[in-house]
């Protein structure tokens, strides 16, 4: 089976092919650019793959926290191609693809910068969420670590070590393109297919504005 999996709410928008849980295509693009590069993306794996859309089996997009109108898009693309295709969909949590996307078994913190000196976090253990995301300022990061060593992974995290007094033992990791941890992801015997977490954007803080639904063109 083939599976498409969609990253739109991080820095680094994504896009990945998977088949039988391993990842055969896989384009990438900032955010900036994302709106026009999306579908095109889409398509370009699908070339690379020799399939056509209607070849897909099923779709997964993560869902947050992340960008408010990047995660919008890609929950809209997601639902719309499942409509169109009538084939299984979910939504999954950023975070989960980050650990992942780690590549390390030992305790990973996960964090997404929240804005204001805050960050959307969460610690796991090979995969295992070890609590609930929480919102944490810069300098109490290190509580997720448990008083042991930890990695802790997300866009802009560098930066964490500008912080006065960081811990050593936190090894600070940028992450690459999240779309192929989520095809990795969606591709377990454990994942919740359940086409109604497409409208169940996770975010850091409630929306302070109210944006209409973004129109997602055909894919041809």
């Amino acid at each position: 089976m083939h599976l498409l999996a969609l990253d739109t709410g991080s820095p680094l928008v994504s896009v990945a092919l998977a088949r039988g849980g391993a990842v055969v295509a896989a384009r990438s693009v900032e955010q900036e650019r994302s709106s026009t590069r999306l579908l095109e993306m889409v398509q370009e794996v699908l070339d690379e793959a020799g399939i056509g859309i209607g070849d897909l089996g099923a779709i997964a997009v993560l869902r947050g926290p992340g960008s408010f109108t990047g995660l919008r898009i890609g929950l809209a693309t997601a639902l719309g191609l499942h409509q169109a295709l009538g084939i299984p969909a979910t939504a999954l949590p950023s975070l989960q693809a980050l650990a992942l996307s780690a590549g390390t078994g030992g305790r990973v913190i996960a964090a997404v910068d929240a804005l204001r000196g805050d960050w959307s976090a969460q610690a796991f253990v090979e995969g295992r969420p070890l609590g609930e995301m929480e919102l944490v300022p810069g300098p109490e990061l290190p509580r997720l670590a448990g008083g042991g060593e930890a990695v802790v992974t997300g866009f802009g995290v560098s930066r964490l070590r500008e912080i006065p007094g960081w811990p050593t033992d936190l090894r600070l990791l940028e992450p690459g393109p999240l779309a192929p941890a989520a095809a990795v992801l969606a591709a377990s015997p454990e994942t919740v297919w359940d086409p109604a977490l497409l409208t169940a954007a996770i975010y850091s803080r409630p929306p302070a504005v109210t944006l209409p639904k973004p129109r997602v063109p055909a894919l041809t």
